[in-house]
């Protein structure tokens, strides 16, 4: 009987590996360095990746990483999962998610995320059997490996190592995204301290399916410019999560945008708030009832921003 053996990726596993990727997503995985070999040595050996291999009889037949754009950062990504199709339903993605686990203390990780894909539920119960917690959904992120023509909205997991902390800051959340906040408040803590002003520089970029925004702080003038944005472009926004947070909200849903939760972030700020508009309709089955009711909410503002929007040019 073939014995199953979970490692640490070695120089030599790299043409398995970029074969494993190419059977189980063809052509179409978001991250092109997957089908080059030497790209994958290349992250291993200089620390953006601590990658893990499953091996059966020479054959690489799963694989996971955690991930980080700079070696000595503190939090990472656990991401690249691929496990062969014909292998899937063995638990080789929880078991090299739960050995990465273990591996962070030792990298000197302090908090770990993950993008969990909502096309299936597969990536969804995977982060919930490793211990993440859901904070944010962010539709229409990337191009969907498994239906070219569609963009795939993404739930971000999160969890922290140890005893580390990465507070939100103490404000009165307001009430209409309570439900989400306060439980995740109490989960990762908060704190009074004001962090000082944001010095990230306004930045917009043209992505697949969608407009990005990330901004330090929502000035009236700057809630009032993205307003005027081209009504069919999909938007998003990735906000600095401060104490002054209700006025930033108020500001963006005027603006016609909608809360979508939160992403970790680098930094003196640790989180940024999301938001969005003019997201593409659908309909999704997820996995957690709070993603669910995020993109439920979503699509029904969306639905009824487009009518007044559709009004209004009458």
């Amino acid at each position: 009987m073939s014995t199953l053996v979970i490692r640490t990726f070695r120089p030599t596993d790299a043409i398995g590996t970029s074969e494993l990727f190419r059977r189980v997503y063809g052509d179409h995985y978001v991250s092109p360095d997957v089908y080059v070999p030497h790209m994958i040595c290349q992250h291993n050996q200089h620390r953006h990746w601590f990658s893990m291999v499953a091996v059966m009889e020479d054959r690489v037949v799963g694989h996971a990483a955690l991930c980080r754009p700079v070696a000595n950062r503190e939090d990472a990504e656990l991401a690249l999962v691929a496990v062969d199709p014909a292998r899937q339903g063995s638990q080789i993605a929880t078991r090299l998610g739960r050995l990465l686990l273990e591996r962070c203390n030792d990298l000197g990780l302090v908090r770990l995320s993950i993008k969990q894909v909502t096309s299936h539920l597969y990536s969804q119960r995977l982060a919930q059997r490793l211990g993440f917690h859901d904070v944010g959904l962010m539709p229409d992120y990337v191009p969907s490996p498994f239906a070219a023509a569609q963009a795939e909205t993404i739930v971000i997991g999160c969890q922290m190592m140890g005893e580390h902390q990465r507070p939100l800051p103490q404000v009165h959340w307001p009430a209409s995204c309570q439900w989400l906040m306060t439980p995740l408040a109490a989960q990762f803590g908060t704190t009074v301290d004001d962090v000082p002003a944001s010095m990230q520089p306004l930045q917009i970029s043209s992505l697949p399916g969608r407009i990005d925004v990330v901004a330090g702080h929502m000035s009236r003038h700057l809630a009032r410019q993205l307003q005027r944005l081209p009504a069919h472009w999909s938007i998003s926004v990735r906000l600095g999560l401060r104490r002054q947070f209700p006025e930033d909200y108020r500001r963006l849903m005027a603006a016609g945008f909608i809360f979508t939760g939160m992403v970790p972030v680098e930094g003196e700020l640790h989180w940024q708030a999301l938001f969005h508009r003019g997201a593409l309709a659908r309909q999704l089955d997820l996995h957690a009832r709070p993603m669910q009711r995020l993109h439920d909410e979503l699509q029904a503002h969306t639905q009824t921003w487009r009518g007044t929007r559709s009004s209004s040019a009458a």
